[in-house]
């Protein structure tokens, strides 16, 4: 192998780590914008909590059944978007192990090349 076609293959292994390491980071960046949703969906759910008990110490027995059953009708809505989201961060997670593992696969192919390259007979 000649220096022109080792150089192009180890740029291809440096392109495909960068990329991989690029995916990477915008998983990380998926997985932020996910926390800061259940984050925000946490909060909205406890003042709509604490919206309902006020009304419903304020109203009289008969409207107040009305407004429970629309509280407990948020909670278990707000509870399966926690739910959702819990889920994206487990594929999120999932995905980017496996980037970390291409990463390494291609970092030990690399290595390999190199490896293999210096023990050839000419040496470079």
């Amino acid at each position: 192998m000649n220096e022109i076609e080792y150089d192009q293959k180890n740029y291809q292994y440096r392109m495909r780590i960068k990329q991989l390491q690029e995916d990477q980071l915008g998983i990380k960046k998926e997985q932020r914008q996910i926390e800061e949703q259940q984050e925000a969906l946490f909060c909205l759910q406890q003042k709509e909590q604490k919206a309902y008990e006020l009304v419903l110490n304020n109203w009289e027995a008969e409207e107040r059944a009305f407004y429970q059953d629309r509280g407990e009708e948020s909670l278990h809505l707000a509870k399966k978007a926690q739910r959702e989201l819990e889920e994206q961060q487990v594929e999120l997670q999932k995905e980017y192990r496996a980037l970390l593992d291409q990463e390494e696969s291609v970092n030990a192919e690399q290595t390999s090349f190199v490896k293999q390259k210096e023990e050839e007979p000419n040496g470079t």
